[in-house]
């Protein structure tokens, strides 16, 4: 067996231990990660033994086939939260009002806005909010990365209280926000609830608590267009009164609900 699957070998082991999926693709990320950086292979595998994800020991995740820059203020990307992106684009093209504003609600390292960008026209007014403004900050590096110049308007606020549209405004709002009833983060992996920020994922005791308050803010401001969110499936129920369309994910589960605003 020569030098490089040793290596390999090592590190398939170390995943393994860790409860890794997808461990020969990733065993191979890290490989050619460690002939290009100087991070010593020895301090990964440490790392990964200690449940931390790689997307946060190389300090980037990939979401539609870009590169963002990630840290410990951010969520690591779904694949899951790409189907967002198709759900909006189709919305875009189909609505017989034109929109004129999308509004990235909690953007995180801001993969969704982004890609969204990147992939329309750049002829609406695109905005990013998030509470942290160290979340921001990386949000900011991914667009001046990928896009190579400022489209957003990025916001530090609480969802979109500090948000000010023109009346008459017709703005798609877009929200993958915290989620998970409270007792079901409790039961997640060591990985997620050790590394991840619990404020990017912790929905409140029913899973919907920054959703209610978000409608709630949207009907203050009186925002007409549509509302797309990502939800957890078993909170499906507590939306039903808003009469949403519902969208399943890849694996054929009820993860996202496009509300209209009138």
């Amino acid at each position: 067996m020569n030098n490089e699957l040793q290596i390999l070998f090592q590190i398939q082991e170390a995943l393994k231990t860790s409860g890794y999926n997808d461990i020969s693709r990733v065993a191979k990320d890290i490989l050619e990660y460690t002939q290009n950086n100087p991070l010593p292979l020895d301090i990964i595998i440490e790392r990964i033994k200690n449940n931390e994800p790689w997307e946060y020991i190389k300090e980037q995740g990939e979401f539609r086939n870009n590169i963002f820059k990630l840290n410990t203020n951010t969520l690591i990307p779904r694949i899951e939260t790409e189907i967002m992106i198709d759900i909006a684009k189709q919305e875009l093209l189909k609505s017989p009002t034109p929109y004129t504003d999308i509004i990235d609600v909690g953007t995180g390292s801001g993969c969704i806005i982004i890609s969204l960008v990147k992939e329309n026209e750049n002829k609406y007014n695109f905005h990013a909010t998030d509470i942290s403004q160290e979340a921001i900050n990386i949000a900011k590096e991914n667009e001046k990365n990928i896009l190579n110049e400022p489209v957003i308007q990025f916001s530090q606020t609480d969802l979109i209280e500090d948000i000010a549209l023109p009346k008459g405004n017709f703005c798609m709002i877009l929200a993958n926000l915290p989620y998970i009833p409270t007792q079901q983060y409790l039961g997640l992996d060591k990985s997620v609830i050790d590394f991840e920020p619990r404020t990017a994922l912790d929905g409140g005791e029913n899973g919907i608590t920054y959703y209610e308050k978000l409608l709630e803010q949207i009907e203050a401001k009186s925002i007409k267009g549509c509302a797309i969110f990502e939800i957890e499936p078993s909170t499906l129920e507590l939306f039903k009164p808003l009469y949403p369309k519902v969208i399943k994910d890849q694996y054929g589960k009820d993860r996202f609900i496009l509300i209209r605003l009138s």
